[in-house]
């Protein structure tokens, strides 16, 4: 009996388990349902194990805690935090339905738990039906791609689980205490007991939320910030520029004075080349993008890379507000220097491009080289995972998230013809603006 529901439950169960921190956690796991079939089949071989060695039940579920989450990041990737998190809720998940399915066999059988479970006619088909209530779970949490964390990460280093995912998390762990003492005491929870529980719980709830939403606040402000500095720095270079114009034109005198026509035209074409660079990033009706194009080109410029600007969309007539805007761009260019820095400098130029086409704008930033492997193309939009050692690559994660939350569709070409593309494409608020161009 116990060697068929080792096969035909406890490794279906575990699979199911790894399914949910997989899904939870934001990674579809339906290309790798081998590797997960294996993983299962090891982690239940250890449970097992576990049984017949004297630990106490804590010590057990830790190391098993531990193994499953250990597996999880190297098979697959996933952070440790968000695997603790989502091994946890599926944990809570997988009591919760147990205690459904065994107090209605209980109902149903009149009987009791210790006599269900040494009856295997009626211990089977309830062990069974729980299986099925996981997989109509998992099915349902799949098709609706949910996932507990929020969509929206809101900086490089800050994974935010959201204050809805929080009380789904609570809900599942204040059921689960009080279903545990119900299984396992086989008797009703003193009321006063389940409502200091439920007290407890609406404390820490609003307690988190308002840790979540300071959180937000110092990370929206420290974005402000960094955007408040770019715009002062473009308008220090204007204004740098203007200072000088009057030192231009005193030479240039001298140089008329001295009949110096070569020399003349040689320092016109130079002061030409710094209008025009200025003048690209000279965007009148998006300072905020202005000041991020003139951080990115001095920043680069110090790392030997170049940025050629192609501004045909100011991208002022969007519903994307600015500061979402110049993260999604400030990201991909970030992401093409790094690309350029660690293939060994294969090419020194980005080139960043903004169109209006019809209804639509849109966002090309292309480096030349190097080229992303096919097999990875699909892999850099997954959360954690990065070509880079030792980094956790968010910049995509990042963006992909942006892009989804202004209905935007995010494209990428990279092979030897074209190079490195990155596309983005949103709708235009209204349609009828007309674009302004900048040179």
């Amino acid at each position: 009996m116990e060697f068929f529901v080792f096969f035909f439950y406890s490794i279906p169960e575990m699979f199911l388990i790894l399914a949910f921190i997989a899904t939870l956690s934001g990674y579809d796991f339906s290309k790798n349902v081998i590797p997960m079939a294996l993983i299962s089949i090891l982690i239940s071989c250890c449970i097992e194990f576990f049984r017949f060695i004297d630990l106490h039940a804590s010590i057990r579920l830790f190391l098993q805690l531990f193994m499953v989450v250990t597996l999880m990041r190297l098979a697959f990737g996933i952070v440790f935090a968000r695997a603790i998190i989502c091994a946890i809720i599926s944990l809570l998940i997988l009591q919760m339905t147990e205690l459904v399915t065994i107090n209605t066999s209980m109902i149903l059988f009149h009987t009791n738990l210790q006599e269900l479970q040494n009856n295997p006619l009626l211990w089977v088909p309830t062990i069974w039906f729980n299986l099925i209530v996981l997989a109509f779970l998992l099915f349902v949490i799949k098709k609706y791609d949910f996932s507990i964390f929020h969509q929206r990460i809101r900086s490089h280093n800050i994974n935010v689980f959201s204050f809805s995912s929080y009380l789904i998390f609570t809900a599942f762990f204040t059921f689960g205490i009080i279903g545990s003492q119900l299984l396992t005491q086989e008797k009703t929870q003193s009321i006063y007991t389940i409502i200091a529980i439920f007290i407890f719980q609406a404390l820490s709830i609003l307690m988190v939320n308002e840790l979540i939403k300071s959180r937000v606040r110092k990370t929206e402000l420290s974005v402000y910030k960094e955007s408040l500095k770019d715009i002062n720095s473009l308008f220090t270079t204007v204004r740098s520029q203007r200072h000088d114009f009057s030192n231009h034109l005193q030479v240039l005198y001298i140089f008329a004075k001295q009949g110096e026509n070569e020399k003349i035209l040689l320092y016109i074409e130079q002061l030409i080349g710094q209008i025009k660079s200025v003048n690209q990033i000279l965007i009148s009706d998006n300072p905020g993008l202005s000041a991020l194009l003139q951080t990115k080109v001095a920043q680069f410029e110090q790392e030997g890379i170049s940025i050629e600007l192609n501004i045909g969309s100011t991208l002022t007539d969007t519903n994307i507000p600015m500061i979402e805007l110049n993260q999604i761009i400030g990201n991909l260019l970030d992401n093409a220097a790094d690309a350029i820095k660690l293939a060994g400098y294969p090419s020194n130029q980005i080139f960043l491009q903004t169109i209006r086409k019809n209804n639509q704008v849109e966002i090309k930033v292309k480096n030349y080289r190097p080229i992303i492997p096919s097999h990875l193309q699909q892999k850099v939009f997954e959360y954690g995972f990065s070509t880079k050692p030792k980094h956790s690559e968010l910049g995509l994660a990042i963006i992909t998230n942006l892009v989804k939350k202004n209905k935007g569709n995010l494209l990428l070409v990279s092979n030897e013809t074209v190079g490195t593309e990155f596309t983005i494409i949103f709708p235009v608020a209204g349609g009828s603006k007309i674009e302004q161009k900048t040179s």
